[in-house]
């Protein structure tokens, strides 16, 4: 009998607690309704007015825009060999560092340019081959990325990317590595030269000796033969490898161009729009 009627005061105490939460439900649910249907009816009160600000503030943002000095953007599009496109990534952005900070001495005493030139650069970037900001790029693929700037004067833009390409291939750690390759690619190509000398001395022996060659003799010198276009196949690599022994190497240089005037005055405006919608909907609860 005891366990029973311990059973039945669980239920009752368990069917209170559900009716005690079922009302605070209903309570709070309520209370939020009616906090809802007062916010709409004050927004409904008000709406005229915050569209009005919010058209004055867009109109002030449009203006902005419109008082800023116009920016060209352009990309050049680089293949590299030695470094990962992390480290190139960090060097430009450092600049960038510079840039933003307004040390225009610094950047330019780094860069190789005047003074002016430096204050001309508005920005200084790199992405990716899927246009993603190459600073996040650890892979390990050897593909093109590209070097993205905006400037104030378009016609800094040649002198600009030599200047990038001038700092991204000469530092003193670059500068050693290219050296180090340079002095393999002559070595294998001087020792290269001298086996394809041998080569030559041995047809000319081979063919000199064997006035009537037999079926074997024809295949060694088959194989002489395929040799030599090896050996000059990889003399012509390495002589290609001398020739463009750099860091970086250019495959499309800055074309300078500037966004559609609505793309750079809508941002503005919306900012404009959400500032003034904030301010009178802010003036109106805490006034």
């Amino acid at each position: 009998m005891g366990e029973i009627k311990n059973y039945h005061d669980s239920r009752e105490e368990g069917a209170r607690v559900w009716a005690a939460l079922t009302s605070q439900l209903g309570e709070g649910s309520g209370f939020f309704g009616a906090m809802f249907l007062s916010f709409k009816k004050l927004l409904k009160k008000h709406l005229l007015y915050m569209v009005i600000f919010g058209l004055i503030f867009g109109a002030l943002g449009c203006l902005y825009a419109l008082m800023q000095k116009p920016v060209v953007q352009a990309e050049m599009t680089v293949s590299y060999s030695q470094l990962e496109k992390k480290i190139y990534a960090d060097m430009l952005y450092k600049l960038d560092e510079l840039r933003s900070s307004g040390q225009f001495a610094a950047l330019a005493a780094v860069l190789g340019l005047t003074e002016a030139q430096a204050g001309s650069i508005h920005r200084i970037d790199s992405k990716n081959i899927h246009n993603e900001p190459l600073v996040k790029d650890v892979s390990t693929q050897k593909v093109p990325f590209y070097i993205v700037v905006e400037v104030y004067d378009e016609s800094v833009l040649p002198d600009l990317q030599k200047a990038l390409v001038r700092y991204i291939n000469e530092p003193p750690f670059v500068r050693e590595r290219l050296k180090l390759n340079s002095q393999n690619y002559q070595a294998e190509l001087r020792l290269l030269q001298q086996q394809l000398v041998y080569m030559d001395s041995l047809k000319k022996y081979f063919l000199q000796n064997q006035k009537n060659p037999d079926a074997g003799a024809v295949t060694g010198l088959n194989s002489l033969n395929k040799s030599e276009n090896d050996i000059f196949s990889r003399i012509r690599d390495l002589q290609g490898a001398l020739q463009f022994n750099q860091n970086i190497e250019v495959m499309d240089g800055f074309v300078g161009h500037q966004a559609p005037l609505t793309r750079r005055i809508l941002p503005w405006v919306f900012i404009g729009m959400a500032i003034g919608l904030g301010l009178r909907l802010a003036w109106v609860l805490f006034r």
